[in-house]
């Protein structure tokens, strides 16, 4: 088969850190934490140390396969070529409708800031939800279509004001903590905390689309797992120290009855400059979160259209802006039309964040797998989990996921089968595909499972 274009731009280690940084640390992080305590309690602290457990999986997955088998679309090969070609269809078919619904719910939560600051503050004007939602999601799209390096240096211009904003809230905040707010711990059962924890996962997967870059960035081998410590630990740190201080200042009660609860307690506690800094970074959130998403998302459908098991067209490479353009706008456009029906913001989280926890249930069964499918290359990795590690991570990885969807089943089972229907009317669109290209003499599911040239080149 011939080789597709392939990107030739790429990014350093900072470039790549402030990538994911933004990715992670988005408006979720200052949505999310106010309704779910409202519904859990105190708990979503405990929800949200437990979501690192996949967290924790999903990181030492990533940096090993992102070692050993650095390419774009680095999820939908690992799926594909370590663990079938199904599997690796699915992934793409199961974003697609998952990265809408993250765009829909990061421009929700951006509206919902909006709105609090124009109530709030008298000199900046009301604008519709819709108004904001396209204002907020056209100008990203239009930022990745025309390419990599300058998706780079806006993300850092807007990481840097969300490490401020955030520190902003929580060194202050850290002074004025109430430890009663922390108690009772589960006022209200473990039911809510169980979709507290899927939800707090949302944000938290944005540290596996580092995988995702692999031609885009320098010596990729050796970066990811730099970018990934990195990444993690000013991520964590922000994150965890933003819904301790929110919950320690705040009765949760008060808390659920909030619309922007970050930036209201802010506002209640903190002189106006430093709640301005908060609300900057709450909108920087948004902007991250959708720069990033369109990113690294689009790479994984560029990648398996190069497969040609979605339409070939959509792994176009832009002759002057070397990016993925039609992915680019295949996820961006579709949220834009279906704005105005949109679901609440915790609807589309769980969404999201099911298709995700899909994603590192797939991965695990690839870790697995490596050394036996690519044993040189597992062997010289630069970064090398040892074998029991590496069995215990992929175990993890499939047990906590498979473990989260079937409690997020016992809450919210209409979501859980819808995406159920979704995977099974894959399976008819991925037969009637491979039945297409066997009548052209082309073995389809064959080249699911060979690495392409340029990805072979100086590793084997």
């Amino acid at each position: 088969m011939s080789e597709h274009g392939i990107i030739d731009t790429e990014v350093g280690v900072i470039g790549a850190t402030v990538l994911i940084i933004g990715n992670v640390i988005g408006v979720s992080a200052f949505v999310l934490p106010g309704p779910l305590a409202g519904d859990a309690g105190p708990g979503i602290i405990f929800a949200l140390l437990l979501a690192l457990i996949p967290l924790t999986f999903g990181i030492l997955m990533s940096l090993q396969l992102g070692s050993a088998i650095p390419v774009a679309g680095g999820s939908y090969v690992y799926a594909s070529r370590l663990v079938g070609p199904f599997w690796g269809f699915l992934l793409p078919w199961i974003t697609i409708p998952g990265v809408w619904a993250g765009m829909l719910f990061i421009g929700l939560g951006f509206a919902e800031y909006a709105g609090f600051v124009a109530d709030n503050i008298a000199f900046i004007p009301s604008i519709p939800d819709l108004a904001l939602i396209y204002g907020l999601l056209i100008p990203f799209i239009v930022l990745n279509v025309l390419g990599i390096k300058m998706v780079a240096i806006v993300q850092f211009m807007m990481v840097s004001l969300i490490v401020v904003g955030m520190s902003a809230f929580i060194v202050p905040g850290a002074f004025i903590v109430d430890a009663e707010n922390y108690t009772p711990l589960f006022p209200y059962g473990g039911g809510e905390v169980i979709v507290a924890i899927v939800s707090m996962y949302f944000p938290l997967r944005g540290f596996r689309l580092v995988v995702e870059l692999g031609e885009e960035m320098e010596n990729p081998a050796e970066n990811i797992p730099r970018v990934l410590t990195l990444s993690a630990a000013i991520s964590l740190s922000l994150l965890v120290g933003l819904v301790v201080v929110l919950i320690g200042t705040t009765d949760y009660e008060a808390l659920g009855g909030m619309e922007a609860a970050v930036a209201e307690v802010s506002l209640q506690n903190f002189p106006d400059a430093l709640t301005a800094l908060v609300l900057l970074a709450a909108a920087m959130g948004a902007l991250t979160s959708i720069n990033m998403t369109y990113t690294a998302y689009s790479r994984l459908l560029m990648r398996a259209g190069r497969d040609d098991i979605i339409p070939s067209a959509i792994a176009r490479i832009h002759d002057r802006y070397d990016s993925p353009y039609v992915a680019v706008l295949l996820l961006g456009i579709p949220p834009l039309l279906v704005a105005p029906f949109s679901p609440g913001t915790v609807t589309l989280s769980v969404a999201l964040s099911l298709t995700i926890l899909f994603g590192l249930a797939v991965a695990g069964v690839a870790l697995w797998n490596l050394p036996k499918s690519y044993p040189d290359r597992y062997q010289r990795s630069l970064f090398k989990l040892p074998p029991w590690l590496l069995r215990v991570t992929a175990a993890g990885s499939i047990v906590s996921a498979v473990f989260l969807w079937v409690l997020v089943s016992t809450q919210l089972p209409v979501m859980v089968a819808v995406l159920a229907g979704w995977m099974a009317l894959g399976y008819v669109f991925y037969r009637a595909r491979i039945a297409y290209f066997e009548k052209r003499d082309i073995d389809l599911e064959g080249r699911m499972t060979q690495l392409h040239e340029s990805e072979r080149a100086g590793t084997d």
